[in-house]
């Protein structure tokens, strides 16, 4: 009954239709997968059934980042090169699992992915109504550079915790004042490939990422407060 029941469904309703089966039909299609009538004739065992979606889905998701990625400049420093299919990405395998690093990384990550708002950002969604110019300086356009690295109303919290970092990349072998923007920007964001390439130890780099995640935090809090406050 309930075989024949799955059979009416995928035969009857159309493509538009919430009905469950549809989409499961929809999902099989998007994984090139294949059709649902299919797998009622031909029954799958569970265990092979379970790998082959897995590395379906897996592989499906590891291509999509790696050619989309080139087509949002605000993922220009997410690391795609280390990605693991069905593992976390790397930044979140870093041992800095206190809650005060836990609670500092969502703002991090809103930068990474290009989703913090900045006015630079802003005036992509509202046009004329926006001025991209720094709310806080007035000087530069407020993009993800200007904020992390060259605000001048954030220079003394920007100074005090880059000033120790500095120190830590100097110990490293990693001259971070000779850098340009975009290297800063990578370690700042995401340390994982320059620790890759110099074969960084796992407690290396997380006192960076303490410091990164740190640095970040501080600035978003006093933006916040001069912009809202």
């Amino acid at each position: 009954m309930e075989k024949s029941l799955a059979r009416r469904q995928l035969t009857v309703k159309n493509n538009q239709s919430a009905s469950w089966f549809v989409a499961i039909k929809h999902m099989l299609r998007k994984y090139n997968l294949q059709e649902a009538i299919w797998y009622m004739d031909n029954p799958v065992k569970k265990s092979l059934w379970t790998s082959n979606i897995k590395r379906t889905v897996h592989n499906y998701w590891s291509k999509s980042i790696v050619q989309l990625l080139p087509l949002y400049k605000g993922l220009d420093h997410l690391t795609t090169g280390n990605l693991d299919k069905g593992k976390i990405h790397p930044l979140f395998r870093i041992n800095c699992h206190s809650a005060i690093d836990t609670a500092r990384l969502p703002v991090k990550l809103k930068l990474l992915t290009g989703s913090y708002i900045l006015q630079s950002k802003r005036i992509k969604m509202y046009k004329d109504e926006t001025d991209p110019k720094c709310l806080l300086c007035s000087k530069d356009d407020e993009t993800v550079t200007h904020f992390i690295l060259h605000c001048i109303q954030l220079r003394n919290i920007r100074n005090k915790i880059l000033l120790e970092t500095v120190d830590v990349l100097n110990s490293l072998g990693i001259q971070f004042n000779e850098l340009l923007d975009s290297e800063k920007l990578q370690i700042i964001l995401d340390i994982t490939p320059v620790a890759t390439s110099r074969k960084l130890s796992p407690a290396s780099v997380a006192k960076v990422e303490r410091l990164t995640r740190r640095l970040i935090y501080q600035l978003h809090i006093a933006r916040y407060k001069i912009v809202c406050g």
